[in-house]
């Protein structure tokens, strides 16, 4: 038989029960395998040499590998066959939709990435520069718009009476559109442009511009001098004592109409930077108090001073209080520095101790009354003797005191004291020089007693040399032997008399004192009028050393008429 007249073989492929592939070819007919492969039998070969047995085998039945297909082979397993044909399907399912999945990432990341790029070089919608609407527009497109602005440049500023127009060139306006390009530009965040371009970026800029400080301040400052010419100038919160309520208050602050160079420069600077050419001044532009009634420097200021205020001082002599210091007075003492700080003013305290209060506390030189052991009513002024307020020593304790916001009552510190408390009668007690010019005789008390009389004669009236008047006390110049020399009152270059006395008591200073004189030979009466003395009390011996010998240093000399 020749090639061409031996039946066509066709391969099937069979899987095995290990899962091989085992290729059988069969003629083109559907021929049957001869031989003994026909009947399924085949020879079995023992491992140690002896004769094989025949042994007839049965072909197991084999699953299809992927992909194959069993065609006319009764022995396969259908169920396998229709397991396999499913699972097929169902990853050629997953296949299509894994990559419709990446072509759907892939085209989201090119328009995300896209737009990115597109962004980094436009702005995106819903974006403005410092208040305008760039939308649309390229960073270079935006600096060369205002460029052009620049270039023509001019603002007119207007209100609280100013009036200000100016052009860039006034200025030497200059402007950098690189920079305010790069500027802008860097503030948009690309990344964000799926959200970005719904909400909006509110952009600020600061351009790159220069200008002449100096020559915008001079053209500030002469509309500002201009519109202040009539304007008032704002009030302060102040603090205002309350006497109604005894304590400091706020006064709130006044607005006034002058106007605040400063202000407006910055203002004109930013419109200038802004590319603005109308700006209304306002408010904000004029000159604000310094404080206000909610500053917490006034507020505080306040606190101090009540508490100041509220520290009462009562002030004693002898024991007896003599008056009171109350808020209304030391309100009178506290200031208030520009800054608000709270101080006492010392001076005013000294002011207030040596003058009010002097005059209703101090004795030395006041008026005073009284009536003598023999029942005369006197009244005498003047003089050394008496109370003195210490002015300094007052001033020092009651800053103290106040400053600390401790109430007291302590005595009056006293520069001099009287024997006793008496103001406006007598605060020397009960020993006494008693010198009545009018009759011209002294009577020396003590206990209400007279211990020593004497007639006298004293200053002459007629050539102004009258004894004064007042309240004195004998003072540590007295002594004996006492060379007396008078005043060159006729300016002859010599004393106008020299003489010497015995006895020597002074009461004011050392030169008006009680002496002996023995140049006369009577006293009392009215010899003093035309022949008395240059102001001292004229004694006979006998008297003035009974004097003498009696007075001590302090005993109270009352000189009246």
């Amino acid at each position: 038989m020749t090639d061409k007249q031996r039946p066509e073989r066709q391969r099937i492929d069979v899987i095995n029960a290990q899962g091989e592939k085992v290729v059988h070819t069969s003629s083109q007919r559907g021929a049957k395998p001869a031989g003994r492969a026909a009947r399924g039998a085949h020879f079995s070969q023992p491992a140690n040499g002896t004769k094989a047995s025949r042994t007839t085998t049965q072909a197991a039945p084999a699953m299809p590998a992927t992909g194959a297909v069993a065609a006319n082979d009764p022995h396969l397993d259908q169920e396998a066959m229709r397991i396999h044909e499913q699972g097929a399907s169902k990853r050629g399912r997953k296949g299509r939709h894994g990559k419709t999945a990446a072509i759907v990432v892939g085209a989201v990341c090119a328009v995300y990435l896209g737009g990115c790029a597109l962004w980094s070089h436009m702005y995106m919608p819903n974006t403005t520069i410092n208040g305008e609407s760039v939308a649309f527009k390229t960073a270079d497109a935006v600096a060369k718009e205002m460029s052009n602005k620049l270039s023509n440049y001019s603002l007119s500023a207007s209100g609280d009476n100013v009036s200000l127009a100016l052009k860039g060139k006034d200025i030497d306006l200059k402007f950098d559109t690189s920079a305010y390009a790069a500027d802008t530009m860097s503030k948009v965040n690309v990344w964000a442009w799926p959200v970005s371009i719904f909400t909006g970026n509110d952009l600020s800029a600061k351009a790159d511009v220069s200008y002449s400080k100096e020559k915008l301040a001079s053209l500030v400052k002469t509309a500002v001098d201009s519109a202040n010419q009539s304007a008032t100038q704002p009030q302060s919160a102040t603090a205002s004592f309350d006497e109604k309520e005894g304590k400091f208050v706020v006064v709130k602050e006044k607005a006034g109409t002058a106007v605040d160079a400063d202000a407006v420069t910055k203002a004109v600077r930013k419109a200038i930077l802004q590319g603005k050419s109308d700006l209304g001044l306002g408010e904000s532009e004029l000159v604000q108090p310094k404080y206000t009634s909610k500053s917490t420097e006034l507020e505080k200021a306040v606190e101090t001073a009540n508490k100041y205020v509220a520290a009462k001082q009562t002030l004693t002599a002898n024991g007896k209080t003599v008056t009171s210091v109350e808020p209304k007075t030391i309100a009178q003492w506290i200031t208030f520095g520009d800054d608000l700080s709270v101080s006492l003013n010392t001076d005013a305290i000294k002011q207030w101790a040596s003058g009010d209060l002097a005059k209703s506390l101090n004795t030395v030189g006041a008026e005073r009354k009284y009536q003598r052991a023999d029942g005369k009513q006197v009244t005498v002024s003047g003089g050394t003797y008496g109370w003195s307020v210490d002015g300094d020593q007052l001033a020092s304790t009651l800053a103290s005191n106040i400053e600390g916001a401790k109430e007291a009552s302590f005595d009056v510190p006293w520069s001099q004291k009287a024997s006793e408390w008496n103001p406006g009668g007598a605060d020397w007690g009960s020993r006494y020089l008693d010198v009545d010019l009018t009759e011209q005789h002294v009577r020396f008390y003590d206990g209400g007693k007279i211990i020593w009389e004497s007639d006298f004669v004293s200053g002459d009236p007629t050539e102004d040399h009258a004894t004064p008047t007042g309240v004195y006390s004998i003072n540590g110049n007295k002594g004996t032997n006492q060379t007396l020399k008078g005043l060159d009152e006729n300016h002859d270059g010599e004393p106008d008399y020299t003489s010497h006395v015995n006895y020597w008591m002074p009461f004011i200073t050392n030169l008006v004192a009680f002496h002996d004189a023995s140049w006369r030979s009577s006293f009392g009466g009215t010899i003093y009028q035309g022949n008395g003395s240059h102001g001292c009390i004229n004694l006979p011996a006998a008297a003035a050393k009974q004097l003498y010998d009696i007075t001590k240093v302090g005993d109270v000399v009352v000189v009246h008429a």
